[in-house]
């Protein structure tokens, strides 16, 4: 069993697990190490009175006869406490344990680090490369305003975690040698010209030769990351750093891969000019550059006051040129995300807590891409009215309307010739002969909009095993249409007809995503119980616990597969953070016994979970699972998303 004691206790050094289960500064149990260095180490920690878990970073005692080393780690403290921005990691406290040494408690961030995805997937596609920089000069622009210049920003100090549906959000982290820019002029400088800090591979040519740096310092490394996120490489890497600081200071960047899109290339490298005022001057420019490369122009600020309003809400509100209907999935997803950003705000004073909560919680399909519906209830609210309870109705409208937001057309049939655009059109409504039409053309030249029109039909004339196979054509050409809402409901469909189950199970589970394991998961529960098909659930149960399922589960049904798996208080009460967080209406049945006083020792009259009863956890999850609902696929009557044990 751990120790509980408290920082008045000898630290020793600081250094590995010596700190691990105890609380320091009356108030941070420390869970495990997550590193450490020369400097100091950084623990998984738990505010014993919040119950909420945070990063500790915590200054090597010795390290305190270091003014400079002091200053610097007093400097990140200051530095991330002046920023509040949700790409960027918060600070919250800051302090000194009884034995001299400094401690600093940052908001806790668990995903995966930049540089890691880079390793393992090599270059990034466009649209991603750009869609993770943006948010990271979000961020700058944050931290430049508030009077801070980062000079150390990295692959490693870039984090990707998963929020509201994107799976690439940033968090920018580690502000130790950040330059602040104080306010009084007679405080000393913390840091002196002619010093050089930083990572010589990502730092600007001024800092290299240790030149005061501002703001365009950060921006050039910006020009770096997304080089390195295009290429797979940084443009300056090499083992020598003699070599790596001469290429940074003489050298133009190797081109860009072949079929970079010049706006692109143009982009980074003006950020990578050696000089200063070669470059982008602002944050604010690189996003305006960034948005109209994706096909959006950022909205201007807003508030509540505001008389005027730019733009409508329409599909040029997000992005969708009147002329084109080809735009990216990314563009339009960037372009609802900049309206969302300026609107939200909005939506929040708007709503009762549990109504936007709903809102908050659900998703509409953008061109393949998740776009939540809070952003398109804010963006319509600012254009259409000033009052909540149109809101409210127009989230409504959203809801029970999805066809009318979500792409379900895989290809423009306009750029089919006129034959074959009519035998899409007929083979969509079952048209035997267009079916048969488009089943000779051979497949490796069928579009994603034939192999699409041809599921649909083929359901239609009642094939529901050919028209599974064609859906899998029409994923391998088109991923994005493992979210249109027709797709699901066939698949969901054919997984109750004996001659197609297995076919539609094993898509859902291989191509279709988050929404197949949620597929899955849904056919699990309708059939777990069923006595006309026992194998049913239980197939699909299998193959929902496959690796290629479970790594594709959203949070939320990661959530109630681990609340179905659990057992013991221990288990239940390491659950209920991320129950609070993600558990939607799929969970709510899961959650309900844990409630129960009553069931065990004597004659069943003792607490089963009385370890739940030292937080409002438990209750805060079980209200907001209630207002997430659950994915739905009306597949039919048999159709069950509910959750039993």
């Amino acid at each position: 069993m751990r120790r509980s004691v408290s920082d008045t206790a000898p630290m020793s050094d600081a250094r590995g697990d010596d700190v691990v289960g105890r609380v320091l500064a009356g108030r941070y149990r420390v869970e495990r190490l997550l590193g450490a260095g020369g400097m100091g180490s950084v623990y998984r920690a738990e505010h014993v009175h919040m119950r909420k878990t945070v990063a500790l970073k915590v200054l090597h005692r010795e390290m305190t006869a270091h003014p400079e080393i002091v200053a610097r780690f007093e400097r990140e403290a200051v530095a991330a406490a002046r920023i509040e921005h949700p790409h960027v990691a918060v600070a919250t406290d800051f302090g000194r344990l009884e034995d001299g040494a400094f401690y600093l408690v940052l908001e806790y961030v668990e995903g995966k680090s930049l540089n890691r995805l880079i390793k393992e997937q090599g270059r990034l596609a466009p649209e991603r490369a750009l869609h993770i920089a943006r948010q990271i000069a979000e961020a700058l622009r944050a931290a430049h305003v508030s009077g801070v210049v980062h000079r150390d920003l990295k692959p490693d100090n870039v984090m990707l975690i998963e929020r509201e549906g994107d799976p690439d959000y940033v968090k920018v982290l580690d502000f130790g040698i950040a330059k602040v820019v104080v306010e009084d002029s007679n405080e000393q400088q913390l840091t002196k010209m002619g010093t050089v800090f930083g990572t010589p591979e990502y730092m600007a040519p001024e800092q290299a030769q240790g030149a005061n740096v501002d703001a365009r310092a950060d921006l050039y490394t910006l020009g770096v990351l997304l080089y390195e996120m295009l290429v797979g490489a940084s443009p300056f890497k090499d083992d020598d750093l003699i070599v790596v600081l001469t290429r940074q200071l003489t050298m133009d960047p190797p081109p860009l891969p072949p079929g970079t899109d010049p706006a692109i290339q143009k982009l980074v490298m003006t950020l990578l000019a050696k000089q200063p005022p070669e470059r982008i001057q602002t944050a604010d420019a690189v996003i305006a550059q960034i948005d109209a490369i994706l096909g959006a122009a950022t909205p201007g600020p807003m508030s509540v006051g505001a008389a005027s309003v730019r733009g409508a809400f329409d599909a040029t509100a997000l992005g969708v040129p009147p002329s084109s209907a080809r735009l990216s999935a990314a563009a339009i997803s960037q372009r609802a995300s900049n309206i969302a950003n300026t609107a939200r705000d909005l939506l929040d004073r708007a709503l009762p807590e549990p109504v936007r909560t709903t809102f908050t919680g659900r998703f509409v399909r953008i061109a393949g891409r998740k776009v939540p519906t809070w952003a398109l209830v804010a963006a319509a609210t600012v254009v259409l009215i000033a009052g909540s309870i149109l809101v409210a109705r127009l989230g409504d409208e959203v809801s029970a309307e999805p066809s009318a937001v979500t792409t379900s057309i895989a290809q423009p049939e306009r750029d089919l010739d006129a034959e074959l655009r009519e035998n899409v059109e007929k083979a969509r409504t079952g048209d035997p002969a267009a079916i048969a039409a488009l089943q000779k053309r051979p497949s490796g030249e069928r579009a994603a909009a034939e192999w699409q029109a041809l599921a649909q039909g083929l359901f239609k004339i009642r094939q529901p095993r050919a028209a599974v196979d064609a859906y899998a054509g029409a994923v391998g050409k088109d991923a994005g249409l493992a979210n249109d809402p027709k797709l699901l409901s066939d698949v969901r469909r054919a997984a109750e007809q004996s001659e197609s189950s297995e076919a539609a199970l094993r898509l859902s589970a291989s191509s279709l995503g988050a929404a197949g394991a949620d597929l899955l998961y849904d056919v699990w529960m309708a059939f777990r119980r069923s006595k006309e098909w026992p194998d049913l659930g239980e197939r699909a149960r299998a193959l929902l616990e496959s690796e290629d399922a479970r790594k594709h589960a959203s949070p939320a049904l990661r959530v109630a597969l681990d609340l179905h798996a659990a057992r013991g208080c221990t288990v239940y009460k390491e659950l209920m953070g991320r129950a609070v967080q993600y558990a939607d209406e799929r969970s709510v049945p899961l959650l309900k016994p844990l409630g129960h006083t009553r069931g065990c020792g004597f004659l069943g009259l003792g607490d089963c979970y009385t370890c739940l009863r030292s937080t409002m956890e438990l209750s805060d999850a079980m209200k907001n699972a209630q207002t997430r609902p659950a994915p739905t696929f009306s597949a039919g009557p048999s159709a069950s998303s509910g959750s039993g044990r």
